[in-house]
């Protein structure tokens, strides 16, 4: 049975108003729908979080000049108060205090 307009606008109002963080992490182990979230964090950030249309978010976070580490980042964690929601990995940025990072995805629901 397919999903309304509705109801798909519904699940991402909700799944919108669910995420709050954004966890840059050191480990960079396969991502799998299994994660307990990131393996080892380095830094967590509060994401501008929009709803672009009735089956699409936009997630953004941000790593200014302030923040810089001695080991690369390898994984971004998407969070809400109390448990992980998506986790992706991807080869290793050195972050330092010369450079920005911002990360940004489009979740979308089907």
């Amino acid at each position: 049975m397919p999903l309304l307009t509705s109801g798909h606008r519904y699940v991402v109002d909700k799944l919108a108003e669910e995420i709050t963080q954004v966890v840059f992490g050191f480990d960079g182990g396969i991502a799998t729908s299994e994660d307990g979230g990131a393996g080892r964090p380095a830094i967590t950030v509060t994401p501008l979080v929009r709803i672009v249309d009735d089956n699409t978010i936009s997630v953004e976070a941000k790593l200014t000049t302030v923040d810089s580490f001695t080991l690369p980042l390898r994984e971004v964690c998407i969070r809400s108060a109390d448990r992980a929601l998506f986790r992706y990995t991807y080869d290793a940025i050195t972050k330092s205090s010369d450079t920005e990072l911002i990360f940004s995805t489009i979740i979308e629901v089907n």
